[in-house]
């Protein structure tokens, strides 16, 4: 008996240990399922054609919404699903037996289009013509389904997580690196020699971004001005200011996928930590700088940071700024961007005591800053 005893031992710690190895690290994920999803399914057509859309929720949390746009990508599917049993979301799915491309009629005639380029009218006309054929009112379709899995996604979410896989050698880090096909589509591009270049993370977030590339994955900041408009959902939330991130690995990879999602949720459920978000807008009629190290004060006291910096124009900067929850923003305040002659960068916040004190809007409010040179 005893014997027999430490067989079972040995045989459960060489399995947990294989577990480990194989990229699990969360052992809570072993427990029985927490939320069992309440599934509403979505009939549409496109032109002639019936599709069907689910949308399962996880427990009650709508912060982080997981899109599956390509019905055979199904590790990713599998993978989230498993997070999303412990720790709740909301995922949206397009049934399209298990097929990457739609395909749809159409007055007697068949059409194909990517379901990732169809965000936007230039990106459907693409990916129509590209798959076979294009007409005006089958952009109009393709379009018009694309608005129907946007009406689904939640209010203002935290971050929208699309689900994706590739085939090995075909699409990864390498296709952001300079020279490359898409090197103009990225801002930055984390690519670690240790890891498998299809195995990656892109996304529209700079503090996102830092984040999981100091965790060594492959990490791709998209460039939310200069990306081509192929209207794939990531452009689309770039345009928007949506936080989104593509997490991406082969298929077959599920447990390399739950891993990369685990490090990716913890950070993104720590991007609001600072405060409140608010957008910005900068003219930069002289010379300044701006940067995510870029500090905010009132006096001496830092009262929040830049959270993303994005290049609108030749001479406008645009992004994100977080400032701490006890101290929102009212109608009465100025901020000034301060850059020396030394290339010290900060952001001071001034109140005019003889204007009136409104409480400004997280979500339509968007904060002017006056650039300014000073003197060391």
């Amino acid at each position: 008996m005893m014997k027999l005893n430490q067989k079972i031992v040995l045989f459960f710690l060489f399995h947990l240990n294989m577990l480990v190895l194989n990229g699990q690290t969360s052992i809570s994920l072993l427990a029985s399922k927490k939320y069992t999803p309440k599934t509403t399914t979505y009939f549409t057509r496109i032109g002639e054609s019936p599709v069907a859309i689910k949308v399962m929720q996880y427990g009650d949390s709508k912060k982080l919404v997981y899109i599956n746009l390509h019905a055979d990508e199904f590790t990713s599917l599998q993978a989230a699903q498993r997070l999303l049993q412990q720790e709740g979301g909301l995922l949206i799915k397009i049934e399209n037996s298990t097929k990457r491309n739609i395909r749809f009629r159409l007055g007697g005639r068949y059409y194909t289009f990517d379901p990732n380029r169809m965000f936007s009218a230039e990106g459907a006309a693409q990916t129509l013509k590209q798959l076979g054929r294009s007409s005006d009112i089958a952009i109009g379709e393709v379009v018009k389904f694309g608005k129907r899995i946007l009406q689904l996604i939640p209010e203002n979410p935290v971050c929208i997580i699309a689900l994706h896989n590739n085939t090995e050698g075909k699409f990864g880090v390498n296709s952001y690196l300079p020279g490359a096909e898409r090197e103009t589509d990225a801002r930055k591009v984390y690519a670690d020699t240790l890891q498998d270049p299809d195995d990656i993370f892109l996304t529209t977030d700079s503090i996102l971004y830092h984040r999981l590339a100091a965790e060594k994955y492959n990490t791709i900041w998209q460039d939310n001005i200069n990306v081509k408009r192929d209207g794939s959902l990531s452009v689309y939330c770039g345009e928007r200011n949506i936080t989104y991130l593509n997490c991406e690995t082969q298929h077959g990879k599920t447990e390399q996928y739950l891993n990369m999602l685990i490090s990716a949720t913890e950070h993104i459920g720590r991007l609001n930590e600072a405060g409140t978000s608010y957008n910005y807008s900068v003219q930069l009629d002289e010379p300044t700088g701006i940067s995510m190290e870029t500090a905010i004060f009132f006096g001496d006291k830092k009262i929040g940071q830049v959270r993303s910096v994005n290049i609108t124009d030749s001479t406008t900067l645009s992004g994100i700024l977080e400032i701490n929850t006890d101290f929102p923003l009212h109608s009465n305040m100025d901020l000034f961007l301060l850059n020396s002659s030394a290339g010290n960068t900060r952001i001071d916040l001034r109140i005019d005591p003889t204007r009136s004190r409104e409480l400004l809007n997280p979500s339509t409010s968007v904060i002017s800053i006056t650039a300014r040179l000073t003197a060391e």
